[in-house]
C-alpha cells in the first residue's frame, strides 16, 4: 500500500472494536500478497496513529481452532489500547471456520456494555459457515438499544457473498467496502475513519543535546532443533533518547533468498511488512534497556533478521534498525 490513511482530528474518546476474520481462507492471496497480510498491515497502520484516550478492542474466529465455536475476545475496549492490540495481532494465523453471528453474539455480550457508540470494523473474506443468523443477531443487539455502527470490508468476495454482507452492514447501521485489490482496503479506511479518527502531534523528538538512538543484536543462538523446525534466540540492547519513555522492539525475519518487494520500503525499515515472512514486537520502558527474543523458522530455507527500535509514547516513530544478522544453523 502506497502510503497510510490521511487521519484529521476528532473528540479523543472514541471506541473502536475489530472483528478479524482469522479463517483458512484468509491464507488466499490477492495480488501476490495473502489476504490475512493485508488486512493487518492495514490494521497495524491505522492503530499505530491513534490517540491513547482512544478504547480499542479485538475479536477474531477461526486462528488455528477447529469447528465453530472458534470466537475469541483477544483483547477488551480498553483506553489506550491499540499499541497491546497490534501486539496480539502478530500471533493470530488463518485457519478454521467462519462463525459470524456466534462473533457477534459475543461481541454484544462483552464489548456493547456501555452507553457510548462504538465504532465495529470487521475484515472478512467469507460468509456464515456455521449455520448461524448473523442478521438475527445483529437485530437483537439494536433491538436492546446497543449503540454501534458495524462497518464490513470484504477482501475478494464474489458478488453473492458481497450482498449478503452489504445486507449485514445496513443492518448494523454501516456500510460495506469490496477489496479487489491491495490498495481498495487503504481507501475503506480512509472513508471509514476520516470524519472520525483523532490524530495527535507526538513529543518533539530532538537528538542535538544526546546520541542518536541505537539498538544492538547482542547475539544469536540456535535454541531448539528439529527436522522441520529451527528456533533461534536473540539478545539485544537499546538506547533511546529523551523525553522518550515507551519503546517497541520489532523483529524481522525475512528469506535471504532475493525477492522483489512489494513497494519500496519506508525511511529506516528493512521492509514492508508485507514482504516479511514473520514479525514479532516486545514494548520496553526506560530510555536504555535490553531483552531477548524466541523465533522459529523452517531450517530448510537461509533467513536473515534485524530489529527496529520504536518510539511509543504518542504515535509510533521508528528512531533506529539494527544491522541485519544472517541466522546460522546448527
Amino acid at each position: 500500500m502506497s502510503s497510510s490513511p490521511s487521519i484529521p482530528s476528532s473528540p479523543n474518546n472514541k471506541r473502536y472494536v475489530f472483528i478479524l476474520d482469522a479463517s483458512g481462507s484468509m491464507t488466499e492471496k490477492l495480488n501476490g500478497i495473502t489476504r490475512m497480510a493485508i488486512a493487518k498491515d492495514q490494521m497495524i497502520q491505522f492503530l499505530s496513529k491513534l490517540s491513547k484516550d482512544n478504547e480499542v478492542g479485538l475479536v477474531a474466529y477461526g486462528n488455528r481452532i477447529a469447528g465453530c465455536n472458534s470466537a475469541r475476545l483477544y483483547h477488551p475496549v480498553q483506553r489506550g489500547g491499540a499499541s497491546a492490540v497490534i501486539n496480539k495481532l502478530t500471533g493470530i494465523i488463518p485457519a478454521g471456520s467462519t462463525p459470524i453471528a456466534a462473533t457477534i453474539d459475543l461481541v454484544g455480550e462483552f464489548l456493547l456494555q456501555t452507553e457510548k457508540e462504538t465504532e465495529i470494523i470487521f475484515i472478512s473474506d467469507g460468509i456464515e459457515s456455521c449455520e448461524g443468523d448473523p442478521l438475527h443477531s445483529l437485530r437483537i443487539l439494536k433491538d436492546k438499544g446497543k449503540k454501534f455502527n458495524l462497518q464490513i470490508i470484504g477482501i475478494d468476495l464474489d458478488k453473492k457473498a458481497e450482498e449478503d454482507l452489504t445486507r449485514l452492514a445496513l443492518v448494523g447501521s454501516g456500510k460495506y467496502f469490496s477489496v479487489k485489490k491491495r490498495e481498495d482496503i487503504e481507501d475503506a479506511f480512509q472513508t471509514i475513519f476520516s470524519p472520525a479518527t483523532p490524530v495527535i502531534v507526538p513529543a518533539k523528538i530532538t537528538e542535538s543535546d544526546t546520541e542518536p538512538a541505537n539498538i544492538r543484536i547482542i547475539s544469536i543462538l540456535p535454541y531448539s532443533s528439529h527436522s522441520d523446525a529451527q528456533t533461534f534466540i536473540l539478545h539485544y540492547e537499546y538506547d533511546g533518547i529523551l523525553p522518550i519513555t515507551d519503546y517497541m522492539i520489532h523483529l524481522n525475519v525475512f528469506s535471504k533468498k532475493e525477492i522483489r518487494p512489494t513497494k519500496e520500503p519506508p525511511p529506516k525499515r528493512e521492509k514492508r511488512i508485507a514482504d516479511l515472512t514473520q514479525t514479532d514486537v516486545q514494548f520496553k520502558e526506560g530510555k536504555n534497556g535490553k531483552g531477548k527474543l524466541i523465533f522459529t523458522v523452517d531450517p530448510k530455507s537461509v533467513w536473515e533478521t534485524s530489529l527496529e527500535l520504536w518510539a511509543v509514547d504518542d504515535i509510533p516513530k521508528i528512531l533506529a534498525k539494527s544491522e541485519t544478522k544472517l541466522l546460522q544453523r546448527d
